[in-house]
């Protein structure tokens, strides 16, 4: 039953628009009356109305002001506007804001009926429509995902559907930011539907992260120019609307409904592509992206990987450097110029020789990978000289590691006072050292205690004052400027801290130095 409520501040209007006819035989549910726009809100959020009938001149909220909240709202709500007012403006605006139909007072009710008796119609209308396109959405879902369906056991609007699946592609459209967002990604589809309503497109929403568009060609000539314009101009959309970017995968063409779930499956793996194609990429599926051309296998990669482990292992830097360049010439050269191979098989090699590396210590490969941003550069290099500095000074960052955890505590001692020396005049700490060493901050605490008698501050401080005194022998600088030489941000700490350790001030050291 459809839901009514009447909106009308005089009395006996009200009554008679209440009583005037036979809700039921509309095929109506009259749900209330309402004296004013704030009582009438009341009634709407207890229970949704389908159809209002509301006067414009209402105390408190006028009747414009209560249509174009509840359209915020409800935007399905049918709104039959009511005035004594035959001024166009009010027409005018209350269409605008989504009213369906605009009536004179004093009342004809003759139309008023007629007017309910349409929009009924359009409401059971929509139902039904909206019913369709959610059984078409969960059907088409779910041959996507490789589920099999009885055409005996559905609607024959879909069944319809189904047999004018001739010829077709699949592009999914996702976000490239990494949050599965289930309200934006029903915003994108929703907004997408709008966009595209005079297209020849299916929208289905697989999951929380992408969409899935069904694309419906007419024969087998396909302009690709347009089609490629046409990608780019919905880009452009959509990123103007939710200020994100987005990538597109797009399947080969297929024919008939059996083949879905491979068009989806290519769909998705050219999305794939982004990871070397970048964000707000367009990316086609291609039989090369199929078993008959893919990276070096597995095998190769680990038995690369070994020889590289070998190259850590024995430590010397300069030999590194140039087998390391063999092992990488050597790896590309069957690989041809397809860069996206490439770089994928010049990554994996480097995560299979990391994973040795830090064996269980899963923190440290977390750090490691996250310093390198994950290996983003290997996506956003388009040079093979580039691709292979970065991945020479990737194992020489992992030789490093190799060498820290396998020397003696004094070897590493010295690595940190080394690091301190050629960096105490920037705002170094203990994670900045953490990183170097591949150490967490608290157990290098820990261990530069122990080692050394002294906490990480006290060395880095007797090394600034060191250096300070070596400045304050040169009558020309003054105390500020090397106080930011030495590594203090402010000339006052800095005198407090060199009086700690050298107790005299700066200044007054200065003046003795001179004087002697």
């Amino acid at each position: 039953m459809i839901k009514l409520l009447i909106v009308e501040d005089e009395v006996g209007i009200r009554e008679s628009l209440i009583q005037a006819y036979s809700w039921t035989e509309l095929g109506c549910e009259l749900i209330g009356s309402a004296s004013s726009g704030i009582e009438a809100l009341e009634i709407c959020l207890r229970t949704q109305p389908d159809i209002i009938i509301s006067d414009i001149v209402l105390p408190g909220i006028d009747g414009l002001t209560f249509l174009k909240y509840m359209k915020e709202k409800a935007p399905s709500t049918c709104f039959i506007i009511l005035t004594g007012h035959r001024n166009f403006d009010y027409a005018k605006d209350a269409l605008n804001l989504g009213a369906a139909f605009f009536m004179l007072k004093p009342i004809n009710y003759t139309e008023l009926k007629e007017a309910i008796l349409k929009s009924v119609d359009q409401i059971i209308s929509t139902s039904e429509q909206k019913e369709n396109e959610n059984k078409q959405e969960q059907v088409l879902r779910n041959l996507l995902n490789g589920r099999i369906f009885s055409k005996t056991h559905l609607t024959p609007h879909v069944r319809r559907l189904l047999d004018s699946l001739n010829i077709y592609r699949i592009i999914i459209l996702k976000f490239d930011d990494t949050a599965d967002d289930t309200f934006r990604t029903q915003n994108l589809v929703s907004y997408c539907q709008e966009l595209l309503k005079n297209t020849p497109v299916i929208l289905v929403r697989t999951d929380d992260s992408h969409v899935a568009v069904l694309y419906l060609l007419n024969s087998e000539k396909e302009n690709l120019q347009d089609f490629r314009e046409f990608l780019s101009q919905l880009q452009e959309r959509i990123y103007s609307f939710f200020h994100q970017s987005l990538s597109l995968g797009i399947s080969s063409r297929q024919y008939g409904q059996e083949n879905l779930r491979a068009a989806y499956i290519e769909a998705l793996r050219s999305l794939g592509k982004r990871f070397f194609t970048g964000e707000a990429s367009i990316n086609f599926f291609s039989p090369e992206d199929d078993i008959k051309k893919s990276a070096a296998d597995y095998r190769l990669l680990s038995e690369e990987s070994n020889k590289v482990f070998e190259l850590i292992q024995q430590g010397n830097p300069e030999n590194m450097a140039q087998n390391c360049s063999s092992v990488f010439q050597e790896l590309i050269t069957p690989l041809g110029d397809n860069t996206d191979i490439i770089k994928s098989t010049v990554l994996i090699l480097t995560i299979i020789t990391a994973k040795k590396i830090f064996g269980n210590d899963i923190r440290q490969l977390n750090l490691f990978f996250k310093k390198y941003e994950n290996f983003s550069g290997f996506i956003r290099t388009e040079s093979l000289q580039r691709l292979e500095d970065l991945f020479l000074n990737i194992i020489l960052d992992l030789s490093d590691y190799y060498s820290v955890k396998n020397n003696p505590r004094q070897v590493l001692i010295q690595t940190i006072l080394h690091f301190i020396e050629q960096n105490f005049q920037n705002n170094i700490s203990l994670n900045d050292i953490s990183q170097k060493v591949y150490l967490s901050p608290s157990y290098l605490s820990s261990l530069i205690a122990s080692e050394t008698g002294k906490n990480f501050v006290d060395i880095l401080n007797e090394i600034r004052i060191q250096k300070a005194i070596e400045y304050l022998k040169e009558p020309q600088k003054k105390i500020s400027e090397i106080a930011h030489a030495v590594g203090f941000r402010e000339a006052q700490y800095f005198t407090m801290t060199f009086k700690k350790y050298m107790d005299i001030t700066p200044r007054d050291y200065r003046e003795l130095f001179l004087k002697q």
